[in-house]
């Protein structure tokens, strides 16, 4: 059974201290034509301008949305993404990065694919670093073509949901995964006790992880071809970042069939919080 726009999501983006890029996905969310029932932004520990671009484009306007954070020590995405979806009540949630902007349709393309016993993991087109600098110098995006100069992915662009739904076919199990664009049921996320803090303090490997932990669930993925499109904004690579660490974690998730997050949601401190919010969030 697949859902409407009537489902209710939580769209929850990850950010930490890239503001410009930030404002970019931001004004992509408020200019979707299907809005999300609540946006959470996730701060891993940002400076203070990070919030004023969230309050700049968020205060304003009529949509429910709240900021949560907690202290800046390394990388912790994965306690991040668990406090947003703490503070979320949707039954659906959406997670996204602030490196990313979205298509118009992007909310109304997961929500239009949404299906019990299903998650959805989406595609994205890769910006070059010259257009990237532009784009962020400016302040504002312009959808890319097919035909953009040094386009990653340019395939991405390409807007055919019709098509894409018929493309799509439900897998037990893929290792082609992101954490940018990718969407599930609420109670899907709690059933695998959300992300996994194991994988926090580098970068990386988390959202494998919890896709692993969907599968051994039971709970199959589809990937959704020229549909909830993203345009990702080029940055270098992270620098010294524990991959055998992080890899050997994962493997341990596959060999064990693991479904329960090692250090998750259940788990999960009291430390940070919402420090900003729309009047009755």
């Amino acid at each position: 059974m697949s859902f409407t726009a009537d489902l209710q999501a939580a769209l929850i983006v990850t950010t930490y201290n890239w503001p410009e890029a930030l404002s970019l996905t931001l004004q992509s969310v408020l200019r979707q034509t299907t809005r999300p029932h609540e946006v959470i932004i996730a701060d891993d520990g940002s400076k203070p301008k990070t919030a004023s671009v969230v309050a700049e484009l968020l205060g304003p306007v009529n949509l429910r949305w709240c900021q949560v954070r907690h202290a800046d020590a390394k990388v912790r995405q994965s306690r991040i993404k668990n406090l947003a979806a703490k503070h979320s009540q949707a039954p659906y949630l959406i997670f996204v990065d602030h490196d990313v902007v979205l298509h118009p349709d992007f909310v109304a393309d997961h929500l239009a694919e949404a299906e019990k016993g299903i998650f959805l993991q989406g595609k994205r087109a890769l910006l070059s670093e010259r257009a990237t600098i532009k784009v962020l110098a400016e302040g504002r995006f312009r959808v890319p073509s097919l035909l953009t100069r040094g386009l990653g992915n340019s395939k991405n662009t390409l807007h055919l949901p019709a098509l894409g739904s018929l493309l799509a076919r439900p897998k037990r199990f893929t290792t082609s995964l992101r954490g940018c664009n990718l969407s599930m049921f609420r109670s899907d996320f709690l059933t695998v006790d959300g992300f996994d803090e194991t994988y926090d303090q580098s970068w990386g490997r988390e959202d494998s992880d919890i896709c692993y932990r969907l599968f051994h669930a039971g709970v199959r993925v589809k990937h959704l071809w020229f549909a909830a499109l993203q345009y990702h904004l080029y940055h270098g690579v992270t620098a010294n970042w524990d991959r055998e660490r992080l890899d050997s974690e994962l493997a341990g998730t596959l060999r064990d069939r693991r479904v329960k997050a090692l250090r998750g949601f259940s788990r999960l401190s009291s430390e940070g919080g919402i420090i900003a919010a729309s009047p009755g969030f």
